[in-house]
């Protein structure tokens, strides 16, 4: 059940969610390589951290774990789990599989 697909499939809900609260002209696309942080990316900080909270709730609907995906070990990253959707559906692997 945890396997790439799923993982992508609960973040692309989360992108649904958060593309109902922003402007047409700013939602995500929903691909791997959309940037979510940087200046690529159409999120401002207040949307990124809603929809990371909505990432979280539905990793846990989908597969059962609590996640908290800001913390020490995201922030510390070489590369920031956050840049793309494809960085980040890997970090909610890695952290689902430990």
């Amino acid at each position: 059940m945890n396997d790439p697909e799923n993982i992508v499939t609960a973040i692309y809900r989360a992108v649904d969610w958060i593309n109902g609260e922003l402007p047409p002209d700013r939602q995500l696309i929903k691909a791997p390589e959309t940037r979510l942080l940087g200046s690529q990316s159409a999120l401002d900080s207040m949307h990124l951290v809603s929809l990371v909270i909505t990432i979280e709730r539905e990793v846990e609907d989908a597969f059962g774990v609590a996640l908290t995906l800001v913390d020490e070990r995201a922030l510390s990253m070489k590369e920031s789990p956050f840049r793309s959707i494809r960085s980040l559906a890997d970090y909610v692997g890695i952290l689902i599989s430990e």
